[in-house]
């Protein structure tokens, strides 16, 4: 019968040291590289006042929480791989091998010679009649000390001795080996059994079952874009096709989220005296202000938290002063929970191909991560600017931060007369490194094809990159055309048949984190590229979403779309938004020339077909279609030279003849 015994040296700290890095390597590397944000935040910035926060963003905290917490479990959990790592170093070796080299402290090439006479040596030093004990020996020990220098000079002199050594690696011949399990011993203890018992039970009986059911449960609460379904039924019915942006505001606002959100019910939670006042004070400001002009539909009837969350919502956009850190807090929490929300308020929109409905959503995720309402001049995107300094701005014809970035030093210095020397550098740096969307070209181009016809699959490529207002730059006028491959005179790579391309060819250049100084979280920013005519309002190509776009190369994005369904002359419009910054996307109006297939086509189709069914008599392919008697193309040859091949026609089909009769004869 088989006998286990399980460790009781320390053995089992390896076990566990295994276990500990299973788990800290993988979550090592999500916390500190892994996830788009992490990545961004290790490309250079394009200049040194890039997204430095305010001093009200840092003090309201934002999402510096969960990031702690991630951090703090992490330290912990290294600490305590080296806790285990210095037990484990603690534990003595058992099952070492044998080695009388190292016993009797010669060299491995040591003669039989120099061995004897180092062990007469050794035995009248450590021999137990003539050794004098130390204070911490027993003749125990010295007992056995000896024999193993015994029986290291014999696995080195005596035959029998060196060839037990040779085979099993010790002079005595075979030793016992033992394996135990390398869990401690304490868990098999019939006192501990209970304890194990229970623990067992705990985990696998609650604790699995919680967390399973927890996260199950959680995101079926949850649509794809990681909003409540409750919210998402509340779009769905708020959203119209023309929403306009005040009213998307009361929809983002109605959502869900910020009714069970623990951090808000916590923050809102016995509020004190000042915290009411001050409220109050941001509602009368937010109703009786600029943003009180439009929206705010049915106020009456609004539950409290919509109504809270809309005048958060106000606040931040108009940059009001909160004094009192909580309702602080729940600003900018507010603000951080909102712009999540909008990829639910994209999805609705795009279910019905609402044109304007979805650009109000772009805009509205622009407004929410730069802090700034529609009403304002997008120059307060800089740092350090004012409502006050983008009106002096405005006087002198400079009303977006492109048009502050192109201009000179002194020029800024006389708009932003007053503000440090150090501050107008920020914001002009800023200015100069704006990420500006410069539309390089684009073509149509239907694969194999000089036209496009009805309901072909046509293949859309846009050439993009950034242009800063610090750079020159040279925007050629973009020509929509109708693209043959064939004609350039150059071939397809394979890679490029089956769409494999490297990320270096389709010019993709790392994106630092978006410029958000007033936002409180980091973000890395996003482009979106679809089609639609605003003239009918409808999204004809769905958005395509891409990053990674810089001014040192050329970014390539090709989509597919189906042409439409009747030949006629088309036109959209092309945008390019971005989904971080006012006012840096491009439109363009481009053409697409669907014309009716040519009868010359199907002739040539139906040629081609011919072509495929009966092959080249001179080609393998013929030559086997002759011996099996089968019908073969004929080559169209000049007189020259037709005698050969009429003989060689001759000689084929009389070879083809006498297989047949062969074949016949043999059946």
């Amino acid at each position: 019968m088989a006998g286990y015994t399980y460790d009781t040296s320390g053995q089992s700290y390896f076990f566990l040291l295994t276990v500990l890095l299973l788990v800290l390597l993988p979550f090592t590397y999500s916390t500190l590289f892994g996830g788009a944000e992490r990545a961004a935040a290790r490309v250079k910035t394009p200049c040194q006042a890039w997204n430095r926060k305010t001093a009200e963003a840092r003090r309201a905290g934002g999402a510096k929480g969960a990031v702690g917490i991630r951090h703090f479990l992490l330290a912990l959990g290294w600490l305590a791989l080296a806790v285990v790592v210095q037990r484990a170093l603690r534990i003595e070796g058992e099952g070492v091998s044998f080695d009388p080299f190292a016993i009797l402290g010669v060299s491995a090439g040591a003669t039989e010679k120099q061995i004897k006479k180092h062990y007469r040596k050794m035995s009248l030093k450590f021999h137990p009649d003539k050794l004098t004990l130390a204070d911490n020996q027993t003749k125990e020990e010295a007992d056995s000390h000896f024999v193993e220098l015994t029986k290291a000079y014999k696995a080195l002199t005596d035959d029998v001795s060196r060839r037990n050594y040779e085979l099993y690696g010790h002079p005595d011949g075979k030793q016992e080996f033992s394996a135990g399990i390398a869990l401690p011993a304490w868990i098999v203890e019939s006192k501990n059994s209970p304890l194990v018992i229970g623990a067992y039970a705990l985990l696998l009986g609650v604790v699995l079952p919680v967390l399973v059911g927890r996260w199950w449960y959680g995101t079926r609460k949850l649509t794809k874009d990681g909003v409540l379904n409750s919210s998402a039924a509340k779009y769905f019915h708020a959203l119209k096709e023309e929403t306009t942006f005040p009213r998307m505001l009361d929809v983002l606002a109605s959502s869900d989220e910020f009714a069970v959100d623990p951090r808000l019910v916590k923050l809102r939670k016995s509020p004190s005296k000042a915290a009411v006042d001050e409220y109050a004070r941001l509602v009368s400001t937010v109703r009786e202000g600029v943003d009180g002009k439009a929206g705010w539909e049915g106020y009456a009837t609004w539950t409290p938290a919509k109504k809270r969350a809309r005048v958060m919502i106000a606040a931040y956009l108009l940059r009001l002063p909160v004094k009192d850190a909580s309702l602080l807090k729940e600003k900018y929490l507010t603000a951080s929970i909102a712009l999540p929300l909008c990829s639910g308020l994209a999805s609705i929109a795009l279910a019905h191909n609402w044109l304007s409905t979805y650009i109000t959503v772009l805009h509205l995720q622009q407004f929410l991560l730069q802090a700034v309402h529609p009403s304002s001049s997008p120059l307060l995107q800089l740092p350090h600017l004012t409502p006050e300094l983008a009106a002096q701005a405005k006087k002198h014809g400079v009303e977006t931060v492109q048009q502050f970035g192109e201009l000179e030093r002194a020029q800024v210095d006389k708009i932003l007369d007053g503000l440090p020397e150090g501050d107008k550098k920020d914001a002009h740096d800023v200015a100069r490194s704006w990420p500006v969307v410069d539309v390089v070209g684009a073509k149509f181009e239907v694969a194999g094809e000089k036209i496009v016809t009805p309901g072909a699959i046509v293949s859309f490529t846009l050439k993009l990159r950034l242009a800063p207002p610090g750079t020159k730059r040279t925007t050629p006028e973009v020509v929509s055309i109708t693209h043959d491959t064939a004609d350039e005179g150059d071939e397809q790579s394979v890679d490029e048949l089956i769409g494999r391309r490297s990320k270096k060819d389709e010019g993709v250049v790392p994106t630092p984190l978006a410029h958000a100084p007033h936002f409180p979280k980091n973000r890395k920013p996003a482009w979106h590229i679809f089609v639609g005519d605003h003239k009918l309002n409808r999204v004809f190509v769905a958005p395509y979403r891409f990053t990674d776009m810089g001014s040192t190369a050329t970014r390539t994005v090709r989509m597919s779309f189906q042409a439409p369904p009747g030949p006629g002359l088309y036109t959209f419009q092309v945008y390019v938004a971005s989904d971080s910054f006012v006012g840096t996307g491009a439109q363009k109006d481009m053409r697409m020339k669907v014309e009716p297939p040519r009868d010359d086509d199907d002739e040539g189709a139906e040629d081609d077909e011919d072509d495929i069914s009966e092959p080249d008599e001179d080609s393998l392919a013929g030559q086997m279609a002759l011996m099996k008697g089968q019908p073969v193309k004929r080559r169209d040859d000049d007189d020259e030279g037709s005698d050969d091949e009429s003989e060689t026609d001759s000689e084929t089909d009389s070879e083809s003849e006498s297989s047949s009769d062969s074949d016949s004869d043999s059946d």
